[in-house]
């Protein structure tokens, strides 16, 4: 089978600087009737569906499959136009590089990530990445990032692959990967130290994706 490696998106391949956050708040006032301010919430690497479970609980009110199926719909319709601004996106140094290289050399790629599908493609076709991967899983598919992990497994041995390695930014991305097996190579390009990451039991950290020549080696140790 072709190997398959697995990436988070946000924090490890790119940042939207800030945009998910008003988007956010607007389609959760619009679904739940919540005016919430979202500035103190940590999304880090959290999924959007655990996200707004919690919040509607904290708000006092119950969170059904209609509300976040409105609330998907919602939140791709604020968040996408942002999107679509120049420079609203950042990408991170050696990333589009690193994944030309990849696909180069016959790998294929997908992505486990907190977004919802629409707005995971949404930044991954304006950061000029979606040519890179054929799959994934989402936050709409599961609220839990360790059944996404299983998910985009499932996702990548129908299309004639099997995942060999997942890369992150997180903590979270560390136990996903760990949680059905596989190895996580983690990067420091989000706002979690390369220490930390070791001590939350990477199996790897690099700083970012620049380093071609150390990088692919490492990669394909993975991929035996």
């Amino acid at each position: 089978m072709k190997p398959a490696i697995l990436f988070d998106i946000d924090g490890t391949l790119l940042y939207a600087k800030g945009l998910g956050r008003p988007a956010f708040a607007e389609a959760f006032a619009e679904t739940y009737g919540i005016q919430a301010d979202f500035s103190d919430i940590s999304f880090v690497g959290a999924t959007d569906t655990a996200i707004i479970r919690d919040l509607a609980a904290h708000f006092g009110t119950t969170s059904t499959p209609d509300k976040e199926e409105r609330f998907f719909i919602a939140l791709a319709e604020h968040l996408i136009p942002r999107l679509r601004g120049d420079n609203a996106i950042h990408v991170y140094p050696g990333v589009t590089s690193f994944l030309a290289s990849l696909t180069e050399s016959g790998k294929m790629l997908g992505v486990v990530t907190g977004n919802i599908r629409a707005t995971a493609w949404g930044k991954l076709i304006y950061a000029g990445l979606a040519p890179h991967f054929s799959f994934g899983s989402y936050a709409c598919d599961h609220a839990d990032r360790n059944v996404l992990a299983r998910i985009a497994c499932e996702r990548a041995h129908a299309q004639g692959a099997c995942a060999k390695l997942l890369i992150g930014d997180t903590p979270k991305d560390i136990q996903a990967a760990h949680a059905v097996g596989l190895p996580c190579l983690a990067v420091a390009t989000g706002g979690i130290t390369a220490e930390e990451l070791r001590l939350a039991g990477a199996d790897a950290v690099v700083n970012d994706f620049t380093d071609l020549e150390t990088l692919m080696p490492l990669i394909e140790s993975y991929l035996i």
